[in-house]
């Protein structure tokens, strides 16, 4: 019945993840503090990640596949909503979080500026202190561009936009390579 009625629709609203992208996420940039080892701290992060189910953990896994890095057994591994990932690693402390998490915590005393408008992205510390940065993407599907504006040019739709959870830069950034102008981000469902 919805598709029969599609004719007479003027708005056309989409979510991002999934929709008009593969909801795959791939880790497109590490940022290191401290000196740290960026193999090293992949390795304690991707050991850690594959008991968890959030949607960044397969991109780190499969970034530790990419560069051959053997995983180790995490302990005491928990992740309570709106505290991030914990795990003790060999005697290692880590957190794998949010900007938003870290504000919270003793870390933003610590004088670190983080890079602006980073899209998608999780924080590492080991030890309670900040080793990592990691930003990623989720790459668009081959047809969503052409979709996109079959909607406006076949079906006369009037407003194509999209409705997103995530941050604004990444909702953006997929918006300008599929072709939408309107976009709202940073939305709870």
């Amino acid at each position: 019945a919805v598709l029969e009625q599609i004719d007479q629709c003027q708005t056309m609203i989409f979510d991002k993840t999934g929709t008009l992208t593969y909801g795959k996420p791939t880790l497109t940039e590490q940022t290191i503090y401290h000196g740290m080892d960026s193999k090293e701290i992949l390795k304690l992060v991707a050991s850690t990640e594959r008991y968890s189910r959030h949607p960044l953990a397969s991109a780190i896994l499969e970034a530790a596949k990419e560069e051959k890095i053997d995983l180790i057994d995490a302990e005491q591994v928990s992740e309570k909503k709106g505290e991030g990932l914990k795990a003790n690693v060999r005697g290692i402390d880590l957190t794998i979080t949010s900007r938003m998490l870290l504000a919270l915590s003793a870390e933003k005393d610590q004088g670190i500026i983080l890079p602006e408008g980073a899209g998608l992205e999780c924080l590492i510390l080991i030890n309670g202190r900040l080793a990592a940065h990691y930003r990623f993407r989720d790459t668009p599907r081959a047809e969503s561009k052409s979709f996109i504006r079959h909607l406006s040019t076949k079906h006369g739709m009037k407003k194509v936009m999209i409705v997103s959870g995530d941050r604004e830069e990444e909702v953006k950034y997929l918006a300008d390579l599929v072709g939408i102008t309107e976009v709202f981000a940073g939305k709870s469902p």
